[in-house]
Parts: structure tokens; C-alpha cells; sequence
């Protein structure tokens, strides 16, 4: 018997608008819409995002400054001169349905960055303390190029245990960022950069569901 498939991609959208000033890059970025839930075949899950930080102008940082920037107990995402370094997000994974393993991704929509500069990273909290579960990231500038969460270079899974009689929920945190390179970043002056955001589970093969949100 043919097995049947399931992919369901469930996508929080954000805008992510890059513009450069003379000497230094800027970044903001904004959810255009908060929670997402799908179900279809043998899965039920949703993503809920929270806004931490979003920041409306990034100054670029040193990458091995960002678990400081946002374990801070006030002014995440702030340096010690006051200006704006990094954008933070939660994301809420939640499953009603039967076990899951899930793959986290950004897909680029589109963008007129040039540079490598832009980064971001995926983080666990326990209490106070912030936990990065990924490689640092750079995202690329193609329509439809995919960044799944990886570790160790390889692809990230998400395992989400059995929600149909208590949901279960995994938070995650993201970070973006400009890295500072210690030279002129002022190649990407006035472009931008739009994408998407989500996690996929595969259950066999051929039957695909999509759910956008969007404004």
C-alpha cells in the first residue's frame, strides 16, 4: 500500500526591512500578524509569536555579544551606548495532535541586500539564562532561498511530544543582527530585505498544506 504524505508548513511572516545610514546599517523588523494553527491528516499544531524587542534602527554588533545583548536584565538589545543591536522574538511551538518532529526555517520573499552581514540565531531559556541551539545564520537574498535552523551545520529537529489530551509547547527565541565587520558597511545603503518564518513536519509523501498569515 502507497503510503500517504504530509507536509505542513505553518508560516509567521516578518517584515524585515533593511536600510543603511552613512556610516553604520540599520534593521527593524515587524510581525504582521501574531498566531498561526493548522491541522490537517494526523497533525494539529500552531505557532504563537511575542514581540521582546523589536528594535527600528540596528546598529551593527559583534557576533559573540549577542547572548550578553539579550540576557540582560533590562535594555536587551541594547549596547552600553544606548543604540539598538539586535531584534528579539519568542515563538511559541504548540501541538494538540500526536508526536511531531518539526524543521524550522526563514525563507527569503524578497530583498535588495547585497551584503552577508545580516544574521540571526535561535535560543532556548531556562529562567534567566539564554541558550543558543543553532549556528550563527546568515541569511541570503534569493526569492525562495530556505535557512533551516541548523546546529553542527546539520538541520535542526524540533521533537514535540504527544498533545492530544495536553497540548505541549516548546518556546524558542530569535535574534537578528548586523554583524560588524570592522570596515565600511555602507554597501547595502537604502535596500531591504523581506521574509518569512515557520516550521514543517513531514509525515510521508505527497499531500502538502500551506498557511500563510499575512496583513
Amino acid at each position: 500500500m502507497k503510503k500517504s504524505i504530509f507536509l505542513a508548513i505553518l508560516i509567521v511572516l516578518i517584515i524585515c526591512a533593511v536600510v543603511f545610514g552613512t556610516t553604520f546599517s540599520f534593521f527593524n523588523a515587524s510581525t504582521r500578524n501574531n498566531n498561526i494553527v493548522g491541522s490537517t491528516y494526523n497533525a494539529n499544531f500552531g505557532v504563537e509569536v511575542y514581540e521582546i524587542k523589536k528594535s527600528s534602527s540596528l546598529m551593527p554588533v559583534k557576533d559573540d555579544l549577542i547572548t550578553t545583548l539579550i540576557s540582560k536584565s533590562s535594555n536587551q538589545c541594547m549596547d552600553n551606548d544606548g543604540q539598538e543591536v539586535c531584534s528579539l522574538y519568542k515563538l511559541d511551538v504548540v501541538n494538540n495532535g500526536l508526536p511531531l518532529d518539526l524543521h524550522g526555517f526563514i525563507r527569503t520573499s524578497n530583498s535588495t541586500y547585497t551584503s552577508d552581514n545580516l544574521k540571526f540565531m535561535i535560543y532556548t531559556k531556562n529562567g534567566n539564562v539564554y541558550t543558543p541551539i543553532t549556528d550563527i545564520i546568515t541569511i541570503t537574498h534569493n526569492s525562495g532561498d530556505t535557512m533551516y535552523f541548523k546546529k553542527n551545520s546539520s538541520t535542526y529537529v524540533t521533537k514535540i511530544g504527544d498533545g492530544t489530551t495536553s497540548p505541549q509547547t516548546i518556546s524558542y527565541y530569535v535574534v537578528f543582527w548586523i554583524s560588524e565587520i570592522e570596515a565600511s558597511q555602507n554597501e547595502d545603503q537604502g535596500k531591504s530585505y523581506n521574509c518569512i518564518m515557520g516550521f514543517e513536519s513531514i509525515h510521508g509523501d505527497k499531500l502538502t498544506s500551506s498557511f500563510v498569515i499575512s496583513a
